[in-house]
């Protein structure tokens, strides 16, 4: 292994930690449930609540995301509260829940190729139909995809959902 790869295992072990301390946090039954609610309103075009704040600094005890991360950082807590308790199972890929239940094969293209400025807002819509399905799925990759920002980084995380996505797809053949 390369220091390189030692840096990289490092970063995603450190990711997985903090969105499983995010997932525990909003879904203890002492969170309170008006921060709950705060996360859920969001929207991306509205300004980050408080509670996204609190969150970090009181529940998780760390320092705020850098300031260009806040987004993506805020779209996982709104859907970390939207699922609800269960929401993080590190054992089941995003692209195996969203094949398990059926999310449609060219909303799959369209998120994966999807410009920046609409990744957020499709992103959202995939969790909205995870919810309503009442579905739980690993937030780390969740964390990745919305993070990563090197292309090349990107593709092989794209590689990775897609591969998920088609060893977990029901074929009718």
């Amino acid at each position: 292994m390369t220091l390189a790869d030692t840096a990289q295992t490092t970063a995603e072990s450190s990711l997985g930690s903090l969105v499983a301390q995010m997932a525990n946090a909003i879904a203890a039954s002492h969170y309170p449930k008006g921060d709950h609610a705060a996360l859920r309103r969001w929207a991306p075009d509205q300004a980050v609540p408080l509670a996204f704040y609190r969150l970090w600094l009181h529940y998780l005890a760390a320092d705020l995301p850098p300031e260009g991360q806040t987004p993506a950082w805020m779209t996982l807590a709104w859907g970390l509260a939207m699922l609800g308790e269960g929401a993080h199972d590190p054992r089941r890929p995003l692209g195996q829940a969203l094949a398990e239940t059926k999310f449609a094969e060219g909303r799959l293209e369209r998120l994966l190729s999807a410009p920046e400025e609409v990744r957020l807002k499709l992103f959202m819509d995939a969790v909205r139909f995870l919810a309503a399905k009442g579905e739980s799925f690993d937030w780390r990759e969740a964390a990745q995809f919305l993070l990563i920002t090197d292309p090349a980084k990107r593709e092989a995380l794209h590689r990775r959902i897609a591969a998920a996505f088609y060893r977990h797809q029901h074929k009718e053949f």
